[in-house]
C-alpha cells in the first residue's frame, strides 16, 4: 500500500462560516485509520494561547482548542506533515482547512519565501507572521494576527487575511509560543 489516506468526510466544511466560537473541534474522516506522527504540525492561524490538541476517534482525527477563538474571524488550520496512515506511515498530503467564526471569509494572501540573511539558503519550518499592530514591540508582546510555517523550500503562503496594512516578521520558534 504506497496510497495515502483520503479524507472520506470533514467538519467543518471549508469554507463553512458562522463556526461556534466555543468548545469548536474539527473531525477529520478518513477512509483508514490514522495517526498524528506530528502534533506540531496541527497549524491554527491565528494562533490561540495554547495549540490545539487532538485525539484519534476510529478513523477520525479530531481536533479542538483548549480556548474559545474570537468572533467574526477566519481561521485556517494546516495540517501538512502531521498526519500519516496507521500501517504503512504513508503521509497525508498538505491541506489547509479554512473556516469562519464570522459570516464571510476573509480572501486576500500573501507569498513569499524566507532565506537566511547569511547563506541566503531557504529556511524550512520558519514561522511567519503578519501583525496588523505597527509597533515594534507587537513580536514581543502580542500573538500575530496570521502565521505560517515555510515549507522545505521556505515558501510561505499566508491565506484567508483581511485587506489591511501588516508588519510581517519570520523566525525560528524554538518554544512554539508564537512570539519572538
Amino acid at each position: 500500500d504506497t496510497i495515502p489516506p483520503v479524507i472520506a468526510k470533514l467538519y467543518p466544511e471549508p469554507g463553512a462560516i458562522n463556526v461556534p466560537v466555543h468548545k469548536t473541534k474539527i473531525e477529520m474522516k478518513f477512509d483508514e485509520y490514522v495517526v498524528v506522527k506530528d502534533p506540531q504540525s496541527l497549524f491554527l492561524s491565528p494562533p490561540l494561547e495554547k495549540t490545539p490538541k487532538h485525539k484519534i476517534q476510529g478513523k477520525s482525527v479530531v481536533i479542538y482548542f483548549e480556548n474559545d477563538l474570537d468572533s467574526n474571524k477566519t481561521y485556517s488550520i494546516d495540517v501538512t506533515n502531521a498526519i500519516a496512515d496507521n500501517n504503512e506511515g504513508n503521509m497525508f498530503p498538505g491541506f489547509t482547512l479554512v473556516f469562519s467564526t464570522g459570516d464571510q471569509i476573509d480572501s486576500m494572501m500573501i507569498t513569499g519565501i524566507v532565506q537566511d540573511c547569511n547563506t541566503l539558503q531557504p529556511l524550512k519550518g520558519a514561522t511567519v507572521m503578519l501583525y496588523k499592530d505597527q509597533a515594534d514591540s507587537a513580536v514581543f508582546l502580542k500573538r500575530p494576527d496570521a502565521a505560517v510555517k515555510t515549507d522545505d523550500w521556505g515558501f510561505f503562503c499566508i491565506r484567508n487575511i483581511q485587506d489591511t496594512v501588516y508588519r510581517l516578521y519570520a523566525l525560528i520558534d524554538e518554544n512554539n509560543n508564537n512570539k519572538y
